[in-house]
């Protein structure tokens, strides 16, 4: 596989095929939600430091360095993924395969290479990387990834380049889906690309699962309610609605916040062409219209309580607690 196999991230994937040509050392990381091809990339990005001749678009896929790293046969090149055994990566871990391991020189090619899904350091182990981090050998980088890097300390992420995933397109997302499923008819691949709130990786779960539930329209349906819909509706009728999609909280927010990037949109170009949610543009249409109280403020207002709801979750808050919160502060700014 190189860059160009890998669908979207276009700019990103131009970048580091660069930097992988440049073989300069340092530090990145690969920021974004869950299921974004965060890993896909990270690999990609190894591959491309490994092989002897990598180019505009990453690692040949020929070279014997290419075929060692496929084979996963190289010493130069250490992973640190989800333990087995225990629900974080152990602090001496850390410490002896990879703060040890990073003194020594390469064996075969001209880096040594560190993937590291932070998802799964605590702060010990994070603290432990620190010296690392900031004074890497000169053929020695480290390809950091995050879902979530509030949760990575400001220490480390002061010694790396954050490189964050951008959005894919509905476009680039089906020929994802497609290409892991390519036996599902294109209705399918559609509505498991709506549902995705643009994350490949839920996207193909859903298109697996064939899941015929609509989340973001129902998201969309109780957005356009809210203005004049009552504390009662919220608490009841809302909640209940986000309950069922509790295993998806990450769509859920980014069902949100696409509505409200919609909504916005609409009130600054009412003639926008392009909005998130096309299949309910004109329901979406219809609200911006007939609540002319609602401002791109109030949207700001709104967006900051799904980052606050993210947040609560993240620490392990109650779901519908921190769900309740979040739809009565986005009633109290859209209500009229």
């Amino acid at each position: 596989m190189a860059f160009s196999n890998i669908m979207g991230q276009k700019q990103i994937k131009l970048r580091l095929a660069a930097e992988a040509q440049r073989r300069g050392s340092g530090a990145y990381m690969l920021s974004g939600p869950e299921g974004m091809g965060k890993r896909l990339i990270a690999e990609e990005f190894a591959k491309a430091l490994m092989c002897s001749d990598a180019g505009p678009n990453g690692a040949c896929g020929v070279c014997p360095n290419c075929k060692y790293f496929d084979n996963f046969t190289t010493p130069d090149v250490t992973r640190v993924y989800e333990p087995t055994d225990t629900k974080m990566v152990k602090v001496d871990f850390i410490k002896d395969s990879v703060v040890a391991e990073s003194y020594l020189k390469p064996q075969f090619a001209r880096t040594k290479t560190f993937i590291i899904d932070f998802d799964y350091l605590g702060v010990e182990s994070q603290n432990a990387l620190l010296k690392s981090l900031e004074e890497p050998r000169k053929d020695v980088v480290f390809i950091l990834t995050s879902s979530n890097t509030d949760t990575v300390l400001d220490t480390v992420m002061s010694r790396v380049t954050e490189i964050k995933l951008d959005p894919y397109s509905d476009e680039e997302l089906e020929q994802i889906v497609k290409a892991n499923c390519p036996d599902l008819e294109d209705s399918k691949v559609k509505a498991a690309v709506y549902n995705s709130g643009r994350i490949p990786g839920k996207a193909i779960s859903l298109a697996r699962e064939d899941s015929g539930v609509s989340i973001r329209h129902e998201i969309n349906s109780i957005m356009i309610a809210m203005p004049t819909s009552t504390y009662i509706d919220v608490l009841e009728d809302f909640c209940e609605v986000l309950t069922g999609f509790k295993d998806d909280a990450k769509i859920i927010a980014s069902s949100i916040l696409m509505f409200l990037d919609d909504a916005a949109r609409l009130i600054n170009y009412p003639d926008c062409r392009k909005i998130n949610n096309e299949t309910d543009r004109e329901a979406i249409e219809n609200f911006v219209a007939a609540n002319k109280h609602i401002t791109t403020l109030k949207l700001g207002r709104c967006s900051e309580a799904v980052s606050t709801f993210m947040k609560a979750l993240d620490v392990n808050s109650n779901f519908d607690s921190s769900a309740s919160a979040m739809l009565l502060r986005i009633h109290e700014e859209l209500k009229k």
